[in-house]
């Protein structure tokens, strides 16, 4: 507990000094490939979205997701590439290969699909390359370059938000 309490509010550190540097500028490209991070502490239909966003894409695009999600039980069989408290250092590291390649991957597009302010999805986030980030309108401003005011189990509504705006932008 103790150390948990520690953790955050050494993160919670890194991610107001990376934010102070500002976000990168938006590009004008159209989206090939969507980055998206899903909180499954909180949100629990993960597939569903998925689905939802392939319904929308048509095949267009490529999606990559990673889970973030309470440590899983030893039989336990995980679908998707996901990481734990457990795979974020103090400082900011991240000690997993599957979640620093997400990191690295220079998306078109990352949807942070969490509702609650977690800082080691915000680390993700900021330490994202990802040429335009989609995220909830509740969590912190300075993350990403566009908003959507909506519940995190409206996910339907969400994406249906999502891909009207991105056609007004001509990123679709």
């Amino acid at each position: 507990m103790f150390y948990r309490t520690i953790k955050r509010f050494f993160l919670k550190k890194y991610i107001k000094k990376r934010l102070s540097q500002g976000l990168t500028d938006v590009n004008q490209d159209s989206i090939k490939t969507i980055g998206v991070l899903v909180d499954e502490t909180v949100f629990f239909e993960t597939e569903k979205l998925i689905q939802e966003f392939k319904k929308y894409s048509a095949g267009q695009f490529k999606i990559n997701l990673l889970v973030y999600r309470k440590k899983p039980k030893k039989n336990e069989k995980v679908n998707h590439a996901f990481y734990t408290f457990s795979n974020v250092s103090l400082s900011g590291e991240i000690r997993k290969t599957e979640v620093d390649n997400f990191v690295n991957f220079p998306f078109d597009m990352l949807v942070s699909y969490y509702y609650f302010s977690n800082s080691d999805l915000e680390l993700v986030t900021l330490k994202s390359k990802a040429k335009f980030k989609v995220g909830f309108e509740n969590i912190n401003n300075q993350l990403n370059h566009f908003f959507i005011k909506t519940q995190v189990e409206k996910y339907v509504e969400f994406i249906e938000v999502l891909f009207n705006y991105l056609k007004i932008l001509k990123k679709i």
